[in-house]
């Protein structure tokens, strides 16, 4: 893509099966291990408050990906890789940007894939997940993802967004959202919805944007000095699926708000953009986009789709900016660390037209 900053390159999934192996990140038994039981989630504010106390004034950190647990032809031992890369930043919370368990985002692939890797102990309960189109699944009523909200229960949302796929929750300076971008992608893409679901989806689209301009003007209100919104499918990508029209509006409404950056996956591989605007055009101003489709799960929706990156991005969100760092598996030669400012904040809320 045009603008795109940068990409990543690939290496074969043998070569990096040879490396995994002799790293010691080879497949579990099917049998769950123990310790491995779910864990029941806090609502993430109640989250992210007790963790802002345990850090005693040191800046947050998240760490993670998306595309994470598939457990098929023996590819869950990526997912368990990128999980042993979780827990070399245990002072880190964990986000999830989507597509969390493999191929329908049933309770027992969640049981069975997902809770021997991103789901055990020590990982699960510092998680902030987001939502993606396999979690919902495809052969279900589009507005539904019952298994992915049992699984993470209060962890997957705040008081009065149970069952939606959003929430918000404040780190020191910083303004999180994590939203759904499966219910819009889902509204625009789907021929065969029937006249029944078309409405429910539509109503749950727009009842998301009302929530997330209410959510962002009281968080200028209150201060805030740097925003970050969190969902699955990227608004802009060198992929070759292209951009993601219908995530649009989150994207317009965060950057009417002047938040800083995007953390999305759908896309199986790692990039990242220069700030941008509406119009995918650079701005200094603008918000700056990763992909970070790297958790775990195959498929090749890269450029070449020829070979694959797996790892996490780790994120330190200062005062008044952040650095990020790509984190990639033991053999991977990819790398990518920077940092920035965060924008300035508009004196007054204004929606986009």
């Amino acid at each position: 893509m045009k603008y795109c900053m940068k990409a990543a390159s690939f290496f074969g999934l043998s070569l990096l099966s040879v490396a995994l192996a002799l790293a010691g990140y080879a497949a579990r038994p099917s049998a769950a291990a123990p310790g491995n039981a779910p864990v029941a989630g806090k609502d993430p504010r109640t989250l992210a408050a007790e963790y802002m106390q345990r850090r005693a004034g040191r800046a947050p950190v998240l760490a993670g990906a998306g595309d994470i647990a598939l457990c098929q032809d023996g590819q869950g031992k990526y997912a368990e890789a990128t999980a042993k890369l979780l827990e070399t930043v245990p002072d880190a919370l964990v986000f999830t940007a989507g597509d969390n368990s493999y191929m329908d985002g049933t309770r027992a692939e969640f049981l069975d894939c997902y809770d021997k890797s991103w789901g055990r102990k020590g990982i699960k309960e510092r998680t902030l997940p987001a939502p993606g189109n396999h979690d919902y699944g495809n052969g279900r009523r589009p507005h539904e993802a019952g298994a992915y909200f049992s699984y993470f229960g209060a962890a997957a949302a705040n008081a009065g967004t149970e069952g939606r796929g959003y929430y918000s929750l404040d780190l020191g300076n910083w303004h999180i959202v994590s939203l759904n971008s499966d219910i819009a992608m889902r509204l625009r893409q789907d021929l065969e919805l029937s006249g029944e679901d078309r409405a429910l989806l539509a109503g749950e689209v727009a009842r998301q944007h009302e929530w997330l301009e209410a959510d962002l003007a009281a968080a200028l209100r209150q201060g805030t000095k740097c925003i970050l919104g969190i969902w699955h499918h990227p608004r802009f990508t060198s992929a070759r699926r292209g951009d993601n029209t219908p995530t649009a509006k989150l994207w317009d409404l965060l950057r009417a708000a002047g938040a800083d950056a995007v953390l999305t996956g759908h896309e199986h591989l790692y990039e990242t953009f220069a700030p941008r605007n509406a119009s995918g055009t650079p701005d200094p101003g603008g918000m700056r986009e990763f992909v970070i489709g790297t958790g775990g799960a195959g498929g090749g929706s890269a450029r070449t789709a020829a070979n694959f990156h797996f790892g996490i991005l780790k994120l330190t969100l200062g005062a008044g900016g952040y650095s990020w760092e790509f984190l990639a598996l033991p053999g991977d030669s990819l790398t990518d660390k920077g940092s920035a400012s965060c924008n300035r904040k508009p004196a007054a809320w204004a929606l986009p037209r």
